[in-house]
């Protein structure tokens, strides 16, 4: 996909399943009990994400597959590997999600309406059971969105729907989508607030997390590869300038 505001960029390479493994290795020794398996895509690796999780799983940790869903295969909730599915919604309204999320313009994904997938993930999920996390870039484009999301998140709920949390990102004017389109999607510490309380107004009985930087959170951090270095968020971003930090 080509979504407005990711914040990935083209250092990132994908590791191979040694690199992984190893990674694996370095979690477990700094005491990580919980894992999400993320991207860019994971289901993109050729690794194959099913051995992903499956490894991960060995080794103890509870599992999160934090994905587009587009290429997710037929059966994908009965993954036993997978403890928790991980799904954006980014509006309650389809021409907005995918105008956020657009569709990368070739190749297998191609998702032209994305919003649609998310719907029938959420409930095949639903449907068997299984439960998930819904992620939402609170961006300028979408501030007047999360009232609705919520509402609707809500009635998943009540559907049976199992929603462990709702994470609530700020747009950051980072990476090779978020730097392109800072002018049009950026907003103020007021307004990214302001969209929180919505939420929280709207979701009832759901957990909302709040997550305006998630490059500095003292319960998550990130590692992923350079070349042949497996790189750890908290060891790089603090050594940013303050003004690239924030």
């Amino acid at each position: 996909m080509r979504c407005r505001f990711c914040i990935s960029d083209a250092r990132l390479t994908s590791m191979d399943s040694p690199q992984y493994l190893a990674a694996l290795e370095t979690l477990r020794a700094r005491g990580f009990d919980q894992i999400v398996v993320g991207g860019g895509e994971p289901c993109e690796w050729p690794g194959d994400w099913r051995h992903a999780v499956r490894e991960a799983k060995a080794r103890g940790f509870h599992v999160q597959l934090g994905t587009n869903g587009v290429l997710l295969p037929d059966g994908f909730e009965r993954t036993p590997a997978v403890d928790r599915f991980v799904l954006p919604m980014d509006a309650a309204r389809g021409a907005l999600h995918n105008d956020l999320r657009r569709s990368a313009p070739v190749g297998a994904g191609t998702c032209p309406d994305h919003y649609s997938l998310i719907l029938r993930r959420l409930d095949t999920l639903r449907r068997a059971g299984r439960e998930v996390t819904v992620s939402t870039v609170v961006n300028a484009a979408n501030l007047a969105e999360t009232a609705a999301i919520g509402k609707w998140l809500s009635h998943y709920a009540a559907q049976g729907g199992r929603v462990h949390a709702w994470h609530l990102y700020r747009f950051i004017p980072a990476g090779r989508g978020g730097a392109n389109h800072a002018a049009m999607l950026d907003i103020s510490d007021e307004a990214y607030e302001a969209a929180v309380h919505t939420a929280r107004r709207a979701a009832g009985d759901l957990r909302v997390f709040k997550r305006p930087d998630m490059r500095h959170s003292l319960t998550v951090d990130f590692f992923w590869q350079e070349g042949a270095h497996l790189k750890v968020g908290s060891e790089v971003w603090k050594k940013m300038p303050a003004a690239e930090a924030c």
